[in-house]
């Protein structure tokens, strides 16, 4: 450790002074905070005491001047101390000399005024620190001024608790021992798992550890679409929620928390990433929700009502209402509305002898859109009230917009109009049935029912959307897209809709994890070749698509397995080895819950920490499994799906479709038969998904013939 020994001491040396400048710095803010406080109390004091209405406003006055000086200054969270900083940049400026910078979380600044620590999304200097590596040149403009020079050391620092734990330098991790003593340790591709030693296991914050691509894709100017793909355990939501807060920082007044909205898969989801825009400095009021949830608080802000059945929905059904072509289909149906609305107003016209018609008409005629017609008779002077004109045109300008409001009823005269649906879809035959009759036949149950079903969401928000109704369209300033390929085109273009006109919105996915089967795209791109077609008319200039190419999550094996599984090659480099997987072959159902039990017993007992999933393939056989396992006498097992989902350490029994999108510690496969996943392509991404989710650690374990990929092998 010798060697070391010069840049161990120089960092202690390093931190001690920062933490040193910051509590002196607090302490003094907390000096003149309290000073002003007291100010302010007696002069409240003073003002009670005030005989005179003319004093009682003289001390109101200096009372308001004090306030204004208080909110003037920035006093700084003392939670710095928590982690002071997490990376030391050095430069040799050509110009300036000598440089050094610290990075953290958030900016610090001494008495003077001067930066002890920047601000990771102070991109100028923090572009240095990610995207260059000690040795390399750089040619940066920072400040407004063209910089060169060269980076002589680049390290990351743990320094959590002001004490100096880590330091990670070209390679090599020294890491501070219990007993303070130094010691070299391994560490593969610059980034090993710390999932075993949290007890929070959340999605975590990585600002220290951002690559340069991630840094790039973070950092697209503000008024881009960012199109962010790559394999599972990438950094995709990861480098979504980080560009969020790096949007904050450079423009808070725009991007505001309550004008920026967060779009997850499932529930569970939400609370998986639920601490990390606090973490990266974002206040309260970012809206993260489920699709349907955000669908839901749209309807309720238009005052629209009506109530979803519950009815299982045919197939059939589902597939025509995620097909591509439905947002035509919405627009079809309003061009109809348009040119019907148009016919019958003329000729309503035409029997009172209305003596404006013709220049009505003529306006009219040059409307395109429905929602063109909506504001022309809203607004338009010649619909305005005024001395000589009849009083029938203001009666037909209200029943026409009364019968516009009828939304319940223009959805469900949509999807049943068999002309039109033929006209969009064609008729096509499927699994031996006509899947337009069975819309058709649905739909009209769900009217007579005065119901519309969840599949229908998607369709009737675009619906709102295009005819104009403003509430549905709230102008974000931001929004994120996570698992961006189980939404439908129609759902993602009410979610382009929702921005407000500088279209910054960042859409992550991955078509390889792609688990809803109904939902399909018009392009072999997916959603990527969706967005860049609806973007493209638009002529937004500001498009920027991303695919990060490093596997940060799970470790070689496990991801080998998985390509496996889903028949492709590896589409990213995986740097983290790791213990192969152990997939192990039972004779009965009692072994496997035996073998698992076993299994999961030994790794807790080594592991206390850690959380691990325990994934079936339907609910019914989670909560079979999770009684066995119950019984068997595991103690640490519990039962979650969706919002109760718990990322304390444990065992969490639960199904596939439950585990998309979060991480554990490790994860054991119960099962997975041919007979649960069938070899076709929804379900291989759907194993796939079940295999991605462990980061360390992964068992398979069962008594049927295995599916795909897991039949041939007892070890991989």
């Amino acid at each position: 450790m010798e060697q070391f020994r010069v840049i161990i001491e120089r960092e202690e040396a390093r931190l001690g002074q920062i933490a040193e400048e910051m509590r002196k710095t607090l302490a003094a803010e907390e000096l003149d905070r309290q000073k002003k406080d007291r100010e302010i109390a007696e002069l409240r004091q003073q003002k009670v005491d005030a005989v005179g209405w003319r004093e009682k406003r003289e001390i109101d006055e200096v009372i308001e001047r004090c306030r204004a000086q208080y909110a003037m200054r920035q006093y700084q969270d003392g939670q710095v101390l928590s982690n002071p900083y997490f990376g030391v940049l050095e430069l040799e400026d050509d110009d300036l000399g000598r440089l050094t910078y610290c990075l953290g979380r958030r900016s610090f600044f001494d008495s003077t005024g001067r930066a002890v620590v920047i601000d990771w999304r102070d991109a100028p200097i923090s572009r240095l620190y990610y995207e260059y590596e000690a040795g390399e040149l750089y040619e940066e403009e920072i400040r407004g001024r063209d910089r060169t020079g060269q980076v002589s050391h680049k390290r990351q620092v743990d320094t959590a608790g002001s004490e100096l734990r880590k330091i990670f330098e070209k390679g090599t991790l020294l890491v501070r021992g219990g007993d303070g003593t130094w010691g070299l340790a391994e560490e593969s591709g610059g980034a090993e798992s710390r999932k075993e030693e949290k007890s929070d296991h959340r999605l975590p914050e990585i600002t220290a550890l951002i690559s340069p691509d991630q840094f790039r894709a973070i950092t697209h100017p503000e008024s881009s679409t960012v199109l962010l793909q790559g394999g599972a355990g990438s950094g995709k939501t990861t480098v979504g929620l980080h560009r969020i807060a790096y949007l904050s920082y450079q423009d808070a007044d725009r991007f505001k928390p309550e004008r920026i909205l967060v779009v997850m898969f499932n529930r569970s989801l939400q609370n998986y990433i639920s601490r990390i825009l606090p973490e990266l400095g974002m206040g309260a009021g970012v809206q993260v929700e489920t699709y349907h949830g955000w669908a839901g608080k749209m309807f309720r802000a238009a005052g629209v009502r009506f109530s979803y059945s519950s009815d299982p929905i045919p197939e059939n059904v589902v597939r025509l209402k995620k097909h591509p072509r439905v947002p035509e289909l919405v627009d079809r149906y309003l061009d109809g509305l348009l040119k019907k609305s148009r016919t019958w107003l003329f000729e309503q016209m035409e029997k009172t002898g209305d003596p404006e018609m013709e220049a009505i008409r003529m306006r009219l005629q040059a409307l395109n859109r429905f929602e063109d017609l909506v504001t022309f008779l809203n607004k338009d002077a010649l619909f305005a009230r005024s001395p000589g004109r009849p009083e029938s045109r203001n009666g037909l300008r209200g029943r026409l917009l009364a019968r516009f409001t009828d939304h319940v009823a223009d959805l469900h005269a949509m999807l049943t109009d068999r002309d039109l649906l033929k006209e969009t879809f064609g008729a096509r035959k499927e699994s031996g049935e006509e899947p337009l009759d069975e819309l058709i036949c649905w739909q009209e149950r769900l009217r007579s029912r005065n119901m519309i079903d969840f599949s229908d969401t998607g369709i009737f928000l675009w619906m709102l959307q295009r005819k104009g109704v403003a509430s549905v369209r709230p102008g974000y300033a931001h929004v994120m897209v996570d698992e961006a390929q189980d939404l439908s085109e129609i759902e993602l273009a009410t979610l382009l809709h929702a921005t407000d006109e500088r279209n910054s919105i960042t859409i992550c996915g991955d078509m390889a994890q792609k688990i809803k089967g109904e939902v399909s795209f018009e392009t072999s791109e997916g959603f990527a070749g969706f967005v860049r077609s609806r973007r493209h008319p638009a002529g937004t200039a500001g498009m920027n698509s991303d695919t990060l190419v490093v596997g940060f999550r799970a470790t070689r094996p496990i991801m080998e397995l998985a390509w496996r599984v889903l028949g492709e090659k590896p589409s990213m480099t995986v740097p983290r080895d790791g213990d192969p997987v152990q997939i192990i072959p039972t004779r009965s159902p009692e072994e496997t819950i035996a073998t698992a039990k076993s299994i999961l017993a030994d790794y807790f007992e080594n592991h206390p920490k850690a959380l691990v999933a325990v994934v079936s393939r339907y609910k019914a056989e989670a909560d079979r499994a999770f009684q066995a396992l119950k019984s068997s006498g595991l103690m640490q097992v519990r039962r979650h799906e969706r919002d109760d989902f718990s990322f304390e350490p444990g065992i969490v029994v639960t199904n596939a479709h439950q585990v998309k999108g979060l991480e554990f510690t490790a994860v054991l496969i119960l099962n997975p038969s041919t007979g649960q996943y069938r070899d076709d392509h929804e379900n291989r991404m759907l194993l796939h998904v079940a295999i991605t989710r462990a980061a360390d650690h992964l068992w398979v374990v069962g008594h049927q013939p295995m599916a795909y990929g897991l039949e041939s092998s007892k070890g991989f």
